[in-house]
């Protein structure tokens, strides 16, 4: 029965029936959760107010927007799109790179 190995049983991907939650959406969430948590009681120790109220609905507009998928890659998230983008922000684009083709003038010299 284990013998060979179908493609697409990664449990880790595999989208469940219940809001298209898979493990990395959770783990997103939990994420956000635990800085919203920390933020409120590191900012609003003793009462939440309004301002407070503010916060975790912003967080928690931005946890839904985290777990959307990415539109460049529709399997990927848009957390994964962001940090893409920001880690590769100081690398050149493939247009910017250096040409293949040697330069005369660098030649003459």
């Amino acid at each position: 029965m284990y013998d060979h190995f179908t493609p697409g049983r990664n449990i880790w991907k595999k989208v469940s029936r219940w809001l298209f939650f898979t493990m990395e959406r959770i783990f997103v969430l939990a994420i956000v959760f635990g800085i919203t948590y920390l933020m409120i009681k590191s900012f609003y120790p003793y009462n939440i107010g309004r301002y407070g109220l503010i916060l975790i609905i912003s967080n928690a507009l931005l946890a839904g927007f985290l777990i959307l998928p990415s539109p460049s890659n529709p399997m990927g998230l848009m957390y994964q799109e962001m940090l893409r983008g920001i880690l590769k922000s100081t690398k050149h684009a493939t247009g910017d790179l250096v040409a293949v083709t040697d330069n005369k003038q660098r030649e003459e010299k």
